[in-house]
Formats: structure tokens, sequence, C-alpha cells
């Protein structure tokens, strides 16, 4: 017959050769009958009492966790060996996270990949062996500062990936306390690193750059890619993933449907986008649509039931993303553009020249596919100097005086 739960003791008090504190506390007794001893450790015995006070308050309110020896790594992917292999399901939190979240729809494969890649490069090498109830908030602290400083030893800035380790961290560790593995989330009182996002802080390309761009890739398969994003702001994979039945040159509009994405295995296909609000039409100037017009006349591979794409290699295949960047990025040296300029900052350029154009702020939001304007003027629309001086000479005059 089971034990019954008996009120728990002070324990026993020591002092061990290194000079920390420990006490031992029995707190009843196992489901197994065995004792459920415990043990804490402190450097002042004042710690110490602390910590066997808190334990013995969640055995007497019902809320004390059981030992376990799951580590951090086994929590996070199951098998940890299977899942460094690349082992496409290795259990765990992720496996069912990937399944479950956002009310059972899932993770998108995008984020999951990014959840997946900052466990694998990130996480694992620092806390993998590091038992999940020992978890403390120097460990995370500590791992993010590694993170950092791998950007530092790479000359590149990774406080993004150590947001990330964060956030994945906060959400894991989360549901580590629901299933009552640990009574607190280390997390939430780890200093994070912080990513701002701001349209000042992003790089931008210059409208009058944006000829020589062209120009730079008038007879490649990477025109057209190139113009749809500076013309009508699409994010890359709706470049590519945009297909003719798609496009209505005589209307002269774009429907943007679906995106060119990875998949969980890496490998590159339609998928849907990134949210409803990203489901739109947009008009392309007079020009533009002649441009397509042209292009899909001379187009080697075209489709008569317009399932083909837009944006197609010498071969007529759709455009790998990988070589979309490669293609900007000698374009960009070439041209001696910046270093930090992107192919996503095309579309935050496109943005900021529709407001030096005065575009209302609410049809460039809806054009570039934001739920809220917000978005578009926090992250993406910068104030250029011909726009701050267009605000100055707005009141020009304001200093007359009538005699």
């Amino acid at each position: 017959m089971a034990r019954k739960k008996q009120p728990a003791g002070n324990g026993s008090i020591g002092r061990r050769s290194d000079g920390r504190y420990y006490c031992a506390i029995m707190l009843g007794y196992r489901p197994d009958g065995r004792p459920n001893r415990r043990w804490v450790y402190g450097d002042t015995e004042k710690e110490v009492i602390a910590k066997r006070n808190a334990l013995i308050r969640d055995y007497e309110d019902g809320t004390l966790t059981a030992p376990s020896s799951l580590t951090v790594g086994e929590y996070l992917v199951g098998d940890v060996e299977a899942f460094l292999a690349d082992d496409k399901y290795c259990g765990g939190w992720l496996e069912t996270h990937r399944r479950l979240a956002n009310d059972g729809e899932g993770l998108r494969p995008n984020t999951y990949m990014q959840y997946r890649r900052t466990i694998k490069n990130h996480i694992l090498p620092e806390l993998r062996r590091v038992r999940l109830q020992s978890l403390r908030v120097d460990h995370l602290e500590r791992l993010y500062t590694a993170i950092l400083d791998k950007g530092k030893a790479a000359n590149r800035d990774y406080r993004r990936t150590a947001h990330v380790a964060h956030q994945v961290l906060r959400t894991a560790l989360e549901a580590a306390v629901d299933r009552g593995l640990i009574k607190q989330n280390p997390a939430d009182k780890a200093k994070k690193v912080r990513v701002t996002y701001r349209a000042e802080d992003r790089p931008r390309l210059d409208r009058s750059d944006a000829p020589r761009v062209l120009k730079e890739v008038k007879d490649t398969p990477y025109y057209i890619p190139f113009l749809l994003a500076m013309s009508a702001g699409l994010r890359r994979g709706e470049i590519l993933g945009l297909r003719w039945k798609n496009v209505d040159l005589e209307a002269g509009v774009l429907h943007i449907r679906e995106q060119l994405s990875y998949d969980e295995e890496g490998r590159v296909t339609l998928a849907p986008l990134k949210t409803a609000s990203s489901m739109r039409d947009i008009p392309i100037p007079s020009d533009v649509v002649q441009a397509l017009k042209a292009h899909k006349a001379a187009q080697k591979v075209v489709d008569l039931n317009g399932e083909g794409f837009v944006c197609t290699n010498t071969e007529g295949r759709f455009i790998q993303p990988s070589h979309f960047n490669g293609a900007w990025r000698r374009v960009r040296e070439k041209l001696g553009l910046p270093d930090n300029i992107h192919p996503h900052d095309l579309r935050g350029s496109w943005l900021t020249w529709l407001a030096e154009s005065k575009v209302d702020i609410k049809a460039a939001a809806q054009l570039a596919g934001h739920a809220d304007e917000r978005t578009t003027l926090r992250i993406y629309q910068s104030v250029t100097q011909s726009m701050k001086q267009e605000a100055a000479r707005a009141l020009e005059g304001i200093a007359s005086i009538e005699e």
C-alpha cells in the first residue's frame, strides 16, 4: 500500500570542504515507495535555507516536480545524435511544436527550418548535456554571449541569431513548465538580446541606382526578377514563385497568390504566402508591363496553359533562391553598392520611393502585403533627406510679417 504523505521536515544543513553549503531533506515518498530525498546547494547558509523552504512549499502545495535526468538536448529533439546526423524526425519538443503550434496548424516550413538550424548550430553545442531541471539563467546568458562571439569572429552581426535562440528556448521552456518538468522558465529572467527593426537602420538603394542595376543585368535571367523587386516591392519568394496565370498583362496587374520557398527537407517548392494579407493584387507601371510582354514573347519555355514561371533560368526552369541572392551579390560588388544591402532591402527601397512620391501610407501597406501600416512605417519606409526638405518647404513663408 502506498505510504501517506507526511509533513516535510527541515532536513540537515552542512558545509562541504569547498566551503559551499548544502541541505538534504526528505519530501515524502516516490510512487515506487522509495524516499523522495532532495539536495539543495548554495554559497551561503541563508541561500540554502531559502531553497529548502521553496522545496517544502512546492511539496506541500502539490507542485513539486519529479526528479528527472532529462537533458536540454533530449527534451528539445529527443535523440540528439540522430538529430545531429540530420535525421528528419527525432521527436522531442521540436517535433511536437512543429505539428501542433499555431492552434494545430503547425509551424510554417521556413519557421521550422529556422528553429532546427538554431537548435543544431547554437543551442545544442552549449546546452545539450545540461539537465533540464538544472538549467539556470546564467546558462542562457552564456549561450547568447557565445553566439555573439561567433558573430564577431566571423565579422558578422549575430544579434538576430541570439534573439531567435532566446525565442526558441523561451517557447520550449514554457512548454516544459506546462508539462510539470520544471518549476519556472529561466528564459523569463535571462538578459536577452533585443533586436529592433527600424526603417532608419536598414540600408536602402537610392532611386537613381535602379537604372544602373537593371542595365547591369539587362541580358540575363535576373533582369525581370530585379525589375519586379524594384517596381512592385515583391518578396524574393513571391518573385520567383510568380506564374503567368497570375499575371494580367492587359490590366497591368500582378495577382500574388503563392511563393517559392523551402520545405522541411530543404527542397524548393511552391508554398502558401507568408500571411493572409500577403495575398494581394498589385498594379504595375506601363513600362514594366511592356517589359513583361517582351520577356514572355522571348522566353524559351512558356507553358501554354499559364502554369509556367515568369522568372526562369537559361534552361527554362524556375530560378533557385540561392542563385537570385548570388546574382544580387555580383551586381552589388560590380556597381560598388554598400555590402549590407541585401535583396530584401530592394523591397524597403521601393516603399521609400513610394513615400517620396507621396503615395498614401495605407495604399503602400496594402501593396506591400502588410496587415498594419505601422509595420510599413517602422520597418521598411525610410525618411529620406528629400522628404525632410519637402517638409521644410511646406512651411516656407512662415517668417513673413505683413506690415
